[in-house]
């Protein structure tokens, strides 16, 4: 796959260090060989007979990483009506039918709802989905992925007993159709169950094609479990080699004894603890601000995930949970902490995903744990601040302080960046832009800081930071250029650099 390529007349973030600069980039066989001024890089090039591109000044970037995606997911979402810009419950319904008039046979598909931009404040009902196709299943996906909606076709056909846990009610006592829990498992699995293996493989490509576009050359990925389907993971191994984005697979499944025999060096790492802001499901000790009845739910207890991660550490196999509450962070760490003291394995590099609404003692815990805090700066970006969704689910003073990346770096943590694709697009620049323009003053980080939870830090969450990360001798030859240096653009218009090339291993696969 490496290919040979010299790059001359550009500024090079190594990302070696704050200040570290070049011009010229030479890779021979998809690894980087010399990294100097243009005149040297040049010469060396003609040398070996090696083509040269003149970047005239164009910015080059290690090659970005997305920390957190759910690529399957994200693949899905791109063939299912996208529902985020409905702002009624009556323009979801709508929406659906004309997506039900496009396909006209199977399941009719919806993503990305929120049901805070609705003004009725909730998502359709089981009798108001049944009301438009009383012949056709219907599935919805929360914008969150944290909860599921469907119709009676839907629920008799996936065969539900009513007795599953997170099976919602309405007033009457009757299902309504929006399923938590176990009933989300349920519904997630038969639903991504029933794809093809070719329609599997197509969403990575369709998701393979979206990040190239955005400079990305490595995605650790999210998948299987009962998030989405086990299948998905086989699909993932065929693909093995013939990408040009590297899906590095975190298989979340808490099957510890599949992982180890299929000989799996990582697990997780979001599995979940608990669950979103948005379905006011992510677990707290104190009760949700507009909706005092619920702090939240725990999905796992303390006994199960110490044992689960001790053994983990044990098969030298990395691991962490998805935990967004303070609750929930807590808990996990000190899981965490009691697992180590009985398997203790000194680079574990266990990760949090999200890590959102913490305690300045947890942050410190994390760190003195080494605890990689894997986090999505897009969003507070587009969920946070007065008035948004997260301020009214957890209320002013409990939300400004969600998301704290400066204090994160304050205290010395690990920060890997990601999007939680499709929660947020997949989209390193806007992480990148997103972490410098936090909606809160005091959590901005500089752009320096921002990049290496996209380049460096992405690398070594992952065991890859020998082999990506910088822009150096030894390293792949993976590089993203860009038309401006997010140090010369307006801090609010980082997100806005046009990705000039994607290369991987010295190949252009993406030119814009």
């Amino acid at each position: 796959m490496g290919s040979n390529s010299a790059w001359i007349n550009a500024e090079v973030i190594t990302m070696t260090d704050e200040a570290a600069r070049a011009e010229g980039i030479l890779i021979e066989d998809g690894v980087i060989t010399f990294v100097g001024d243009s005149k040297e890089t040049a010469a060396l090039a003609k040398e070996k007979g090696i083509e040269i591109t003149d970047l005239n000044g164009c910015c080059v970037l290690p090659g970005l990483h997305d920390c957190h995606a759910h690529v399957m997911g994200t693949g899905m979402a791109m063939v299912g009506v996208d529902l985020y810009d409905c702002a009624s419950v009556k323009e979801v319904l709508e929406a659906l039918a004309e997506e039900g008039k496009r396909h006209d046979e199977g399941w009719v598909c919806g993503v990305r709802l929120d049901e805070s931009r609705l003004a009725e404040k909730r998502p359709p009902t089981l009798a108001e989905l049944s009301g438009i196709f009383p012949d056709r299943g219907v599935y919805i996906l929360d914008r969150g992925l944290h909860y599921t909606l469907v119709n009676r076709k839907a629920y008799e056909e996936i065969g539900l007993t009513g007795k599953e846990k997170g099976l919602c009610r309405g007033e009457d006592g009757k299902p309504n159709g929006r399923m938590h829990e176990e009933a989300n498992k349920v519904v997630r699995g038969y639903f991504n169950d029933s794809m093809t293996d070719a329609q599997r493989e197509t969403a990575i490509r369709n998701v393979e094609k979206e990040a190239l576009k955005k400079g990305i050359t490595t995605i650790h990925a999210m998948e299987g479990g009962e998030m989405f389907s086990d299948k998905d993971i086989d699909v993932f191994e065929s693909l093995k080699g013939k990408t040009d984005v590297d899906f590095v697979i975190y298989w979340d499944t808490l099957d510890l004894d599949q992982v180890i025999e299929r000989g799996y060096d990582r697990v997780g790492t979001d599995n979940l603890s608990d669950g979103s802001i948005g379905s006011r499901t992510a677990a707290f000790d104190e009760p949700y601000a507009d909706d005092p009845s619920t702090c939240g739910l725990m999905y796992l207890d303390k006994a199960f995930m110490t044992e689960w991660i001790g053994k983990a550490l044990k098969n030298h196999i990395q691991c962490g949970f998805h935990a967004i509450g303070q609750k929930a962070i807590r808990h996990v760490i000190d899981c965490y902490e009691e697992a180590y003291a009985g398997c203790p394995w000194e680079d574990a590099r266990f990760r949090i995903e999200h890590f959102g609404f913490c305690d300045d003692r947890d942050i410190e815990r994390a760190v003195k744990n080494k605890i990689i805090i894997s986090t999505q700066p897009s969003f507070s970006y587009l969920r946070g601040g007065p008035g948004s969704v997260y301020q009214i689910r957890t209320g002013p003073e409990r939300e400004r302080r969600a998301y704290p990346n400066k204090k994160f770096l304050d205290y010395g943590a690990v920060l890997a960046g990601g999007s939680d694709s499709n929660v947020t697009p997949i989209d390193a620049l806007l992480g990148i832009h997103a972490a410098v323009n936090h909606p809160y003053p005091e959590h901005r980080i500089s752009v320096y800081q921002a990049l290496r939870m996209f380049t460096i830090d992405g690398a070594y969450s992952a065991f890859e930071e020998k082999k990506k990360g910088t822009i150096e001798a030894g390293k792949l030859g993976d590089l993203t250029i860009l038309s401006k240096s997010p140090y010369e653009a307006a801090p609010d218009a980082i997100k806005d650099i046009r990705v000039v090339r994607t290369v991987k291993e010295g190949r252009t696969v993406y030119c814009g």
